[in-house]
């Protein structure tokens, strides 16, 4: 016994933490920002002022004054990205938020003091926080090995309480304190103890309550009041029992129902929340009424402040109930938080959840796609094409490199959708095209406006729709009735590239000027090599072509990049490299040991490289030199898995999907324009508070940039990165220039075009 207390009270000091260890953060990052639906509701806090939402996805605040909705993420200070639990400290005026991996972030007056030191404990595997609870001075977490304690006021760990026999770790669900006792709903039923006691981190003070029936059955959610409980248990995946205990027995007074999310009081009643309904309970366990609410319902909490009721909706996010009536609140975002790829298209950017499973098998999704333009996510589906109805799972997207009012979707098992101007013109399907009956495994465009599609399970696995709208079918052997069709890419060679199941051999194909004639088509299958034919990488996730028309490819050893792609069915050897990068006086082949699963090229041709284990890579033209390595550790990134990247090419801004979620970076570097008509700088005037970044925009790639005054002084010159070039507002002196008119002169490197504009700086 005194060996047990000894190790308790050394797990406790290492623990304990002074505010030395605490870090802090002022919430701002105005590069980065999170992309995140919002949608699927879970918890809900209240203050005096606020009511805060937690979702699978984020949190965010809405102001019971002004109607004002702010989020909170590791965009804008957070720690860490999944939380899982929220709770409000009224006595010192603080919002403590929990992560799943045993985070703790204290946000006061938009600053984030974290509490590291949970998470960071080497001798505990299970850290998630499952519930806070405020009460008085200490804030109490019930988390998957104990309980910890909080002094909020002095941002620090006070004392850790394993309150399982002999200090056993036990995943502790909820707490609750009423009069002076202190509950513990845990995985192994449920613990009591004084509250008041000098030593609550001696398990000898804790008991298990032996009166309930099946005492050590997990429960999961408990309400206390006027010494009585209200305790629910799960009885599987959806369904729940409810007991309830006088304070002599136990009754169950609801079994076998709808699983329950949580219990609440609410005005000295409980309130039980189910799926589909949420019912009212007296202290003595009487119905006494329920919360109606019209329409689809998915609730997983509720809460009151100032009168005014709020529900957590697990499809709609956060309702406010007003006689019957809800009003859905959320931030902007996409609906849907498992996203499959992003796209960018002129000056939009693009988002496709989604539509089949490892086994190819349709996920019956509703229909519809995300837009991004000018800083709003639009939602398109039934609700704005009607012709979107009773389509599922609509998962590849594609413009017309040819007509860039046009823009196609590709669905798995419903046909190709096309738009002209943002407006359904054409559904094509298995009764009106070629086109199969399994699904879209992938399209894209060609310079001609072709959109090459490969169909899946299908004898002809590449299908053309050409601009007149004719379709052509073409049966290549390697990708005849096959589901794994993955990736098509156009070249500007004119070869096609398809990317089959992970592992599978790339294949090529080019129908040598004349789509219609099949006979003289060249096509391959091939594994990707280096010019000793030894293998790169047997498994493929990703390829692009680069403005210099070399591809890039992602692989399970890095990047390999074909120099001359065209070799394949032309003139000269066909094999690709490996760029060789120095990093921290290390060479090696560029990411040599990690999983590239997808590669973006932004506006200056320099590389964008995700990775399945080490987050983002931004490299050089030629990949021979790191720019910026982004993780989840040195920046807001939610994961170090990077599923997708794309570049929009107006804005340089670049969307990075990870598995937890979707995320960009303003970089600043866009795509050339063929002339100066487009030409502007931001912001203009410069005002004299202003001390940010001047870019001009709508470049030619590479332009000449000189800037003068009005008198002729040259002050500034450069190259521009792509289509913008950014200027610090100062002289080569290093100092910030004087009030006054300046010119910008932009010519392209040999002259050809020039343009110049003006700018008022004021200083």
């Amino acid at each position: 016994m005194r060996k047990t207390i000894r190790y308790i009270q050394i797990l406790l000091l290492v623990l304990a933490v002074s505010l030395a260890f605490v870090s802090k953060a002022q919430i701002s990052n105005t590069q980065w920002r999170e992309h995140l639906p919002y949608r699927k509701a879970i918890a809900l806090e209240t203050s005096d002022d606020y009511v805060f939402c937690l979702t699978e996805s984020g949190l965010f605040q809405y102001g019971l004054k002004d109607n004002g909705i702010s989020t909170y993420s590791k965009t804008k200070g957070l720690s860490d990205s999944e939380i899982s639990a929220i709770a409000w400290d009224k006595q010192n005026t603080c919002l403590i938020i929990a992560y799943a991996n045993g985070n703790i972030d204290l946000l006061k007056e938009n600053q984030v003091v974290n509490i590291p030191d949970v998470k960071n404990h080497s001798s505990i595997s299970k850290k998630g926080i499952n519930q806070v609870l405020v009460s008085g001075s200490k804030s109490y977490l019930a988390t998957d090995f104990g309980i910890v304690v909080v002094n909020v006021a002095k941002a620090e760990i006070a004392d850790t309480y394993f309150i399982g026999k002999q200090a056993q770790k036990i995943k502790v669900n909820q707490i609750q304190i009423e009069a002076d006792q202190i509950y513990a709903a845990t995985d192994q039923g449920i613990y009591q103890a004084d509250v008041n006691s000098s030593n609550l981190a001696d398990f000898n003070n804790w008991s298990q309550i032996q009166s309930i029936p099946n005492i050590t059955k997990a429960c999961q959610n408990l309400l206390a009041i006027n010494k009585k409980l209200f305790v629910s248990r799960l009885l599987d995946d959806d369904k729940s029992e409810l007991l309830y205990f006088d304070g002599f027995t136990w009754k169950t007074i609801r079994q076998n129902t709808s699983k329950i999310y949580s219990l609440r009081l609410i005005e000295n009643q409980i309130y039980l929340v189910q799926d589909q309904k949420i019912e009212c309970f007296n202290a003595n366990a009487l119905q006494v009424g329920q919360v109606n609410v019209s329409g689809n319902r998915s609730f997983r909490d509720i809460i009151q402040s100032n009168s005014r009721l709020f529900i957590a909706d697990y499809n709609k996010s956060m309702l406010e109930l007003t006689e019957n009536k809800t009003v859905v609140i959320k931030p902007d975002g996409p609906r849907d938080h498992d996203l499959k790829n992003i796209y960018s298209f002129s000056s939009d950017v693009w988002a496709v959840p989604h539509a089949f499973d490892n086994n190819y098998q349709a996920l019956q999704k509703q229909g519809l796609f995300y837009q991004f333009r000018n800083q709003i996510w639009k939602d398109f589906s039934s609700e704005s094409i009607s012709e979107l109805r009773d389509v599922k799972d609509i998962h590849c997207l594609s413009n017309n490199k040819n007509d860039a009012s046009l823009l196609y979707a590709g669905s798995w098992g419903n046909g190709l959708f096309v738009l002209k101007d943002l407006k359904y013109q054409k559904h094509w399907n298995a009764l009106n095209s070629p086109l199969g009956t399994k699904g879209i495994g992938d399209l894209h465009s060609d310079s001609d406006g072709n959109l090459w599609i490969l169909d899946a399970n299908s004898n002809a696995p590449v299908k053309v729709l050409t601009p007149e709208n004719k379709w052509i079918s073409l049966h290549y052997s390697p990708l005849k009735n096959r589901n794994d069709l993955l990736k098509i890419q156009c070249l500007q060679n004119g070869d096609k590239w398809v990317l089959r199941s992970l592992g599978d051999p790339v294949f090529a194909f080019n129908e040598n000027g004349s789509v219609e004639n099949e006979d003289d088509d060249a096509f391959m299958s091939f594994q990707i090599r280096d010019e000793n034919k030894n293998p790169i990488g047997n498994v493929v996730y990703d390829f692009v072509e680069d403005q210099n028309q070399q591809l890039w490819v992602g692989t399970e050893r890095g990047v390999a990049v074909y120099t001359n792609p065209g070799t394949i069915f032309r003139e000269g050897e066909f094999y690709a490299y490996r760029p060789i990068i120095t990093i921290n006086e290390s060479t090696q082949y560029l990411l040599g040991s990690e999983k590239v699963l997808s590669i973006a090229v932004d506006g200056a041709n320099k590389k964008w490289l995700g990775t399945k284990n080490s987050g983002v890579y931004y490299v050089s033209e030629d990949g021979e030199e790191q720019l910026k390595h982004f993780t989840k550790d040195n920046s807001p990134l939610p994961s170090n898995t990077i599923e997708k990247i794309s570049v929009n090419p107006k804005t340089g801004d670049v969307f990075f999907l990870t598995d937890k979620g979707l995320i960009s970076y303003q970089n600043k570097v866009t795509e050339g324009e063929e002339t100066y008509g487009k030409l502007y700088v931001y912001p203009n005037p410069v005002r004299e508070t202003y001390r940010g970044d001047i870019v001009v925009s709508g470049l030619v790639s590479n332009s000449i940039v000189k800037i003068t005054d009005v008198s002729g002084n040259l002050v500034w010159e450069g190259k521009s990165k792509g289509g913008q070039y950014i200027w610090n507002g100062r002289n080569f002196n290093g100092s910030r220039v004087h009030t006054g008119v300046y010119l910008i002169f932009c010519a392209t490197e040999d002259g050809a075009k020039s343009e110049v504009i003006k700018l008022l700086f004021i200083n």
